[in-house]
């Protein structure tokens, strides 16, 4: 198992972990090979590039992490239960200025009843200047905030006990609960930041109206895979 006892007592203390070198470097340059054919303008806004649930079959490559058997073990550790998909998404913050979003909970952006979380994967090395994590320990207890709407993105009030990670290194991940206050500033290097956000849900979470979810397992989707030969090996 890929994580400790304490390291899931600490997920449901503080809303967050960080899993060092949890994912092989082979996989996570093959993700970085394909993302940097997306374009990303020096000192522009961040960059998304967003797995298609009707389209399973299109860009496989790049979103081949989303079925990681080391992630996708932590994420079921977590759960004590198999694990459903949620969303998947490239992040490219650009360089030479280029920001990520304001502070934020994702189930600001779409609610889900029950257990459900994010995996951050560094795809390079995130420095404290490259727009590093920010993250709010034990706001995830809160509930989902009062936010805003600007530039088509939610914003929450500035949290009081907001900290950046000290530093990410390619192939880590951290883990964070979907109602975990967090956000990421500018990138002041000369190098894009590439990373991955992996996002999932336990098998039996509701919709705001109750509704099961029908978005696929993980299972489900590593044998649709499997089945036309996706994704490539690293």
């Amino acid at each position: 198992m890929p994580l400790t006892d304490t390291q899931i007592e600490q997920f449901y203390r503080d809303g967050y972990i960080v899993a060092p070198r949890l994912v092989p470097e082979p996989s996570i340059d093959a993700v970085v090979a394909e993302e940097k054919k997306i374009p990303a303008v020096p000192g522009g806004g961040w960059t998304a590039k967003i797995f298609d649930f009707d389209k399973p079959l299109v860009d496989v490559p790049l979103h081949r992490l989303l079925i990681e058997p080391a992630i996708v073990s932590a994420v079921e550790q977590i759960f004590d239960a198999p694990a459903r998909l949620y969303y998947g998404m490239v992040a490219i913050v650009p360089a030479h200025g280029g920001k990520g979003l304001e502070w934020h909970q994702d189930n600001m952006y779409d609610l889900v009843q029950g257990r459900a979380l994010n995996v951050f994967i560094a795809c390079c090395d995130i420095t404290p200047d490259k727009a590093i994590l920010w993250v709010a320990p034990g706001s995830h207890r809160l509930g989902v905030q009062e936010s805003l709407t600007t530039e088509g993105h939610r914003v929450a009030r500035p949290p009081a006990n907001g900290q950046p990670l000290p530093g990410l290194k390619k192939c880590d991940v951290i883990i964070f609960d979907r109602n975990l206050l967090h956000h990421s500033k500018r990138n002041d290097t000369p190098d894009h930041r590439y990373a991955y956000a992996a996002q999932y849900m336990e098998e039996k979470s509701r919709d705001p109206n109750g509704r099961r979810h029908t978005k696929p397992l993980v299972t489900d989707l590593a044998a649709l895979w499997r089945q036309h030969n996706l994704p490539p090996r690293p």
